[in-house]
């Protein structure tokens, strides 16, 4: 049976989160980064945003996932783009890295799929003090429907699907402080239109997770939900700093 994350792995997308690319582009641009500074891009998936920062800014970037298939199509997109990123194979609530190494990390539509608490426990040991977290993540009204909730948790295998004030109050219980963050709609026409300006060159297709017509399927279920339950769903945008 292919997953929701199987066929995001075999699509190999470089930006499936909610605003797409044209909204990491956005985010990064407030974030100010030089040589000096040491960048983790957690669930980095097939590492498009990793390599954006990496040919950008000059930092040194790591960038990990628990994903084997993931990470190699994450080296081929850095050797066809010329950068020079660190791949780290792990799961992100168990990193390698020592205290307080890091200055910036990034979770794009990640934490919605894990034990949340734990990976931001493990962001906050490792970033530095005054370090700087930024996620983008799902989350729902509180009126959402039951069925609906259920729906969406069943198809993409969630835990919960949080609140925007839900989110909130776990960064700030795990040690950040907000700097700015924002709930944002569900993409709409205009915004697609926007990402279809960010084609991505290096999307590398697979067929070992499934068929392709599992995989169409499994997505086509997903894109269908979220149109239908559009009006309770949207995203946040969460630019925290460690306490």
């Amino acid at each position: 049976m292919t997953t929701y994350l199987d066929a995001v792995t075999s699509l190999g997308k470089g930006s499936l989160h909610p605003g797409g690319f044209f909204h990491t582009l956005n985010v990064l641009r407030q974030i100010d980064l030089s040589d000096e500074d040491i960048v983790l891009d957690i669930g980095c998936g097939t590492g498009r945003t990793a390599c954006h920062i990496a040919k950008n800014s000059g930092a040194f970037v790591f960038a990990l996932d628990n994903s084997e298939e993931m990470l190699q199509k994450a080296t081929y997109r850095a050797s066809q783009e010329g950068v020079q990123v660190q791949y780290v194979l792990c799961d992100a609530g168990d990193t390698p890295f020592r205290n307080k190494v890091i200055d910036l990390i990034l979770v794009e539509s990640v934490l919605i799929f894990l034990p949340a608490i734990s990976i931001l426990r493990e962001c906050n040991r490792i970033l530095k003090k005054n370090g700087i977290l930024i996620c983008v993540e799902m989350c729902a009204s509180k009126s959402l429907p039951k069925i609906a909730r259920e729906q969406i948790q069943a198809a993409c295998n969630l835990p919960h699907i949080p609140s925007f004030e839900e989110w909130l109050i776990l960064f700030q219980n795990t040690g950040f402080a907000p700097v700015k963050v924002q709930r944002n709609n569900f993409p709409g026409l205009l915004d697609n239109i926007k990402n279809i300006l960010y084609p991505d060159p290096y999307q590398v297709v697979s067929r070992g997770t499934g068929s392709s017509r599992e995989v169409n399927n499994v997505m086509q279920k997903y894109m269908q939900l979220i149109q239908i339950y559009k009006k309770y769903l949207g995203y946040g945008t969460f630019l925290m700093k460690k306490l």
